[in-house]
């Protein structure tokens, strides 16, 4: 602990620097008095005595700055003098000092910004106990839902695969699942349906018993469900309320605990409260209430999806799974354990019926356990990728800001030289020099990232409204932005570093002053040698900020005619005036043979409204991700050796084809007829029909569903025309369309496509109240515009094409402006150069011209060098690019273009300056 003792000593120096030094006179005086007694009684006179003990002691003042020295008072002395002085300095020159620290600031900003939103979505750990011992044992980017079987990685888990896991392993002091997806249920405070005023939605996160022990989350009021919970179902109508739902529905009160509150139809007990700040481990879901998953029946009414299946590949996929490892159990040890139990339980579950490539497919599944210190976040496998590519381009955005103001601190210092000499002949010595040159550097550095802090606080939050989410939309819910200890080390890093990259070089430039000519020359004028010394360092810099603008030009330019090619994606229909919605059919009680009935009134309705042209149903909806598929045999096709025919498959209503707009092509679509259970009709698209078909008539051909879980076979009566259901980047696969009103499987929730004659705003209320006056007990729809919906499947390509144009715009106007700093010292330096040229006949559009090469080439160059290094760039951001080549010839003429646009107008000024100097001023002056 010494260091702390010498620190303690050098701050109380610094600070305390009076008393201090009244202190070491008093000492010093102490011993040469004790010295010139001891000579006095040897019998010296007192003079001599004196003299005697200074020789002894040697010398007063020279052993104090001794002991300033020892105690590092010296150095930190002289660094506030650089500081005050490097204040006087910013002072002296406000231009210059803002110009940097405003360049600074969107350098350094721009950095924290994006850090910021990367650190919340990709770094944040969960807010719970020692997070780096919890680990996940399904997808932590993954969510939705699924029935059937599964190959390769799981992405969920069913709940008797959870409880078999949580059962049976040997590395985890706890587990627990919680749903995948947030359910809304309509909520009442109070015993009964007439207590506590109008009905309100909340988010209900169904939990297993473990979930708050294994988190290590305890209750600010009441308590939480324990592992109890889990023994029975039904059995524990109990839940746990946010805090934020404490406070916001219930008031902050403490008598709240033990109250009612009515979710669907069942009554629960609110048990305890959690603390602030916890909000679950789905970054982005913010529930309301915890409720048991036992409870699940309750909560999702009309689907039993706790219960065993006859066979496990047909049991219902909907649950993320965590763990907290044991103490001395690793990550491989886990992995291990939960690999043997997870192929135990599948060969015990395999269903008899099996076909032996069914088998090998349901067998050749795994668990991969991964950390899952910062919990689950389908927005991270959306947004991942497009964060680290921007945190890429800001870094190289802070580059040219860091060359930017070298470049200024260049031009400067080359101003000084004669200042510098002078302190260098009065004893100052290089390291001195430079010392003071980085003290201003660190001081614009930490002014800029002070400025930068109130822009990334901005930025931030116009980011995170902006970032699409796991479904496309902003993510604005859940994502909470924190200047944490990692955004405040990560900006002192950027302050630290950038100080030291625009510092350094113009600091040692300076450092190498050459006394004799310095002095010799006129005062506030630079030698020759100087200037020629300082010229090449400048350019090099405003080449390398060019160098950097045409990367960023170019990855801008890529994304752009990347979102282009996707704007003229054909769906296959039209999507204008095209209104959907999505109903829970099954929570308000229709499910099985009263699915139908629902439905036909549901679109008697709708097709009553004046300005609907047409209506239908269907089961996966359009862009709304909810798509299914199953392994098939066709009539007339045989299968290679190890090929599992399969195909996505849609349930949909009578009119679906001429509601959406997709043709047919051949036979007839789904009609109102078909829904006689003697024999299903299908209508198949064209790539199935290319497939299974090849050259062959499909009408009248049988296709099975051969799963297990959906056997049944099918009529083809027609083809449809190719149509893109989920996304405008998505392979046309091989598809089947049959009818909902005769399904292989039920359904729980269905989409309903609405073709407005008009502006779809004026149908929408008369829609809801459509939907509302069919079924009460429905909770009220959100109506989306497929286009709506088709511009939100983009977000993710906008936000990346809009923050790389923008930083590309702002690294261009940075490189405009370190070349005009450029040019315009150069001709400044050469005045009477340019006077003479121009007194002895040389036209001023020559010196214009010559300017304006001199310009261009430094251009040119920026952009040979850069053109390599954007290619090599771009392999980086093929995956989220599209239509687009890694070398795309538009994207890199438009890049090359504008920057020399940015060129031309940067050195345009500097070159009519230049055509303007009058001879005779210029040798006069000189």
């Amino acid at each position: 602990m010494r260091w702390i003792h010498k620190l303690s000593l050098r701050l109380r120096s610094l600070f305390y620097k009076g008393r201090v030094e009244r202190e070491l006179s008093d000492e010093l005086h102490f011993h040469l008095e004790k010295l010139m007694e001891q000579n006095l009684g040897k019998g010296m006179a007192p003079e001599e005595a004196r003299y005697a003990a200074l020789r002894e002691l040697g010398g007063v003042e020279q052993i104090k700055e001794e002991c300033r020295d020892m105690r590092g008072v010296s150095f930190l002395e002289t660094l506030l003098q650089d500081v005050r002085y490097g204040l006087r300095q910013l002072r002296r020159n406000p231009g210059f000092a803002a110009v940097a620290i405003i360049t600074l600031a969107l350098g350094i900003g721009a950095n924290t910004a994006i850090f910021t939103v990367f650190d919340a979505v990709l770094l944040r750990l969960l807010p719970v106990r020692q997070p780096s011992q919890l680990v996940m044992l399904t997808d932590p980017n993954g969510g939705g839902s699924g029935y059937g079987m599964e190959s390769g990685t799981r992405d969920l888990l069913g709940y008797p695969e959870f409880e078999y896991l949580r059962d049976h392993n040997s590395v985890f002091s706890g587990v627990f699942a919680v749903d995948s997806e947030l359910p809304v249920a309509p909520v009442r405070i109070g015993p009964g349906e007439q207590s506590a005023g109008q009905p309100e939605t909340a988010r209900v996160s169904l939990v297993s018993g473990g979930y708050f022990s294994t988190l290590g989350i305890r209750a600010l009021r009441g308590q939480v469900f324990t592992s109890d919970v889990d023994k029975a179902r039904g059995a524990s109508p109990v839940v746990v309320a946010s805090f934020e739902f404490w406070q916001r529905r219930l008031g902050h009160d403490p008598a709240a605990l033990g109250e009612k509150i009515q979710i669907r139809k069942k009554l629960f007990t609110i048990i305890g409260v959690t603390p602030p700040g916890f909000s679950g481990v789905t970054m982005g879901d913010e529930p309301d209430l915890w409720a048991p998953l036992t409870m699940q029946e309750a909560i999702l009414p009309g689907r039993d999806m706790l219960s065993p299946v006859a066979a496990m590949q047909n049991e219902y996929i909907w649950l993320q799974a965590m763990g907290r490892l044991r103490p001395g159990v690793t990550l491989q040890q886990a992995q291990a354990n939960i690999t043997v139990l997870f192929q135990r339980m599948l060969e015990s579950q395999a269903g008899p019926g099996l076909t032996v490539a069914q088998r090998k497919h349901y067998l050749d599944q795994q668990i991969k356990v991964r950390a899952g210190a910062r919990g689950v976040a389908p927005v991270r496998g959306v947004m991942g990728d497009p964060l680290e590519l921007l945190m890429a381009l800001v870094g190289v955005l802070l580059l040219i800001a860091c060359a930017n103001v070298a470049n200024l601190l260049l031009a400067r210092g080359a101003g000084r030289q004669r200042e510098f000499a002078i302190r260098a002949a009065l004893g100052a010595g290089r390291s001195r020099l430079i010392r003071q040159l980085l003290a201003e550097s660190f001081l614009l550095a930490f002014f800029g990232a002070a400025a930068g802090i109130l822009l990334a606080r901005w930025a931030s939050s116009l980011l995170v409204r902006t970032m699409p989410g796991a479904d496309g939309a902003a993510a604005t819910t859940g994502l909470r932005l924190a200047l944490d200890w990692r955004v405040i080390v990560f900006m002192l890093l950027v302050t630290v570093i950038t100080a030291f990259l625009f510092g350094l070089l113009p600091a040692w430039r300076a450092g190498r002053v050459d006394l004799t000519p310095t002095l010799k020359s006129a005062a506030g004028a630079a030698p020759g040698r100087v200037r020629n010394r300082w010229l090449p360092a400048g350019k090099l810099l405003v080449i390398g900020q060019l160098s950097a603008s045409l990367i960023l030009l170019m990855a801008a330019g890529l994304f752009i005619h990347s979102l282009a090619r996707l704007s003229e994606v054909s769906l296959g229909f039209s999507p204008e005036r095209l209104v959907l919605f999505r109903v829970d059919a099954a929570a308000a009680g229709y499910e099985g043979n009263a699915m139908t009935p629902f439905c036909r009134r549901l679109l008697g309705r709708l097709r009553a409204i004046p300005g609907v042209s047409s209506a239908t149903v269907s089961s996966g909806g359009l862009f709304e991700g909810a798509d299914s598929g199953d392994p098939i045999a066709v009539e007339g096709y045989a299968p290679a050796g190890g090929e599992l025919p399969n195909s996505r498959m849609d349930l949909v209503g009578p009119g679906y084809f001429r509601a959406v707009g997709i043709p047919i092509l051949l036979g007839r679509g789904i009609e109102d007829g078909d829904a006689a259970p003697a024999q299903r009709v299908a209508v198949i698209n064209q790539a199935f029909a290319q497939r299974y078909f090849a050259r062959a008539n499909p009408i009248g051909k049988t296709v099975r569903d051969t799963f297990p879980g959906n056997p049944g076979s099918m009529i083809v009566v027609g083809i449809a025309a190719n149509a893109r259901h989920n996304s405008l980047r998505e392979t046309i696969e091989p598809r089947i369309y049959f009818p909902l009103y005769n399904p292989l499987w039920p359904e729980r929730e269905i989409s309903f496509e609405v073709r407005a004659a008009a502006d779809p705003v004026t149908v929408s209320a008369a829609i809801r109240d459509a939907v509302a006056e069919t079924s009460p007990a429905l909770l009220p729809v959100q109506m989306e515009t497929l286009p709506a919906l088709i511009d939100r499947s983009l977000g993710s390509t906008r936000f990346i094409t809009g923050l790389a144009g923008l930083f590309a715009l702002l690294a261009a106007a940075l490189a405009g402006i370190g070349l005009y700093g450029v040019m315009a010292y150069t001709v400044a330096r050469q005045t009477r150069e340019i006077g003479i040229r121009m007194a002895l006949g040389a036209v001023p559009g020559e010196i214009m011209r010559q300017v304006l090469r001199e310009t261009i080439f430094l251009a040119v160059i920026g952009v040979l060098i850069g053109i390599p290094l954007a290619i090599a760039g771009a392999r980086l951001v093929r995956s989220l690019l599209f239509g687009v080549g890694r070398i795309d010839a538009a994207a890199f003429v438009s890049a090359a273009v504008l920057l020399a646009a940015v060129a031309a107008l940067a050195g345009f000024v500097p070159a009519r300056r230049a055509a303007k100097v009058d001879p005779m001023v210029a040798l006069r002056n000189e």
